[in-house]
């Protein structure tokens, strides 16, 4: 199994935002996973994901999200936006895949989710497309899906602004055959299922 490691104090900076790795044993980072899955916003988009305190974030950090970033070199991030108090996190974006043998597709999907209050500011573009770029020039990644609800009309436009092609409604199995609006970053086959998409 692949044990990739980020560098001391690795970000990645955009214009407004410095995008990083989480790390489980800061109780900021566990706190503010809870604040952000727990929001209506939230779970109106994705479901209730029984992270409701700062331990089940921890493990959840120690256990899914580090076992990615060791198994890909990517995976869930931390977004923050410089402040005058300094950083204040306002959000994650993602690239997440599965680790084999679990399920999974043979590329990547780009996910994103922000505070409310920091909503309607650009900021999920923002991050995505410096997360997508870093991806793509430092670990070779070309090949991104974007997954939503078909009704989820803030997610399904913040995909087509950062350039992905909707490419149809289908179930998929990593979302147990719920139908989904999939989108494909250009030059991807048209033909998914070489990207074992179903």
């Amino acid at each position: 199994m692949p044990d990739f490691t980020f560098p001391p104090g690795f970000t990645i900076a955009t214009p407004r935002l410095q995008i990083s790795p989480f790390n489980p044993t800061d109780p900021a980072h566990s706190a503010f996973l809870v604040k952000l899955w727990n929001t209506d916003d939230f779970i109106s988009s994705c479901g209730k994901t029984g992270i409701t305190t700062t331990e089940k974030a921890s493990a959840f950090l120690q256990g899914r999200v580090s076992a990615h970033y060791a198994y890909h070199g990517y995976g869930m991030f931390l977004v923050s936006r410089q402040t005058d108090e300094g950083l204040k996190p306002i959000g994650t974006v993602s690239l997440m895949r599965g680790i084999p043998p679990g399920p999974g597709y043979l590329a990547p999907d780009i996910g994103f989710a922000i505070l409310p209050e920091e909503g309607r500011k650009g900021y999920a573009t923002e991050a995505a497309r410096g997360l997508l770029d870093y991806a793509n020039k430092n670990l070779g990644v070309d090949a991104v899906f974007g997954f939503c609800s078909p009704t989820n009309q803030r997610s399904r436009g913040a995909l087509e602004k950062i350039g992905m092609e909707f490419r149809g409604i289908r179930p998929l199995k990593v979302f147990g055959g719920e139908d989904n609006a999939v989108y494909a970053l250009p030059g991807m086959s048209e033909d998914l299922s070489v990207y074992d998409l179903d």
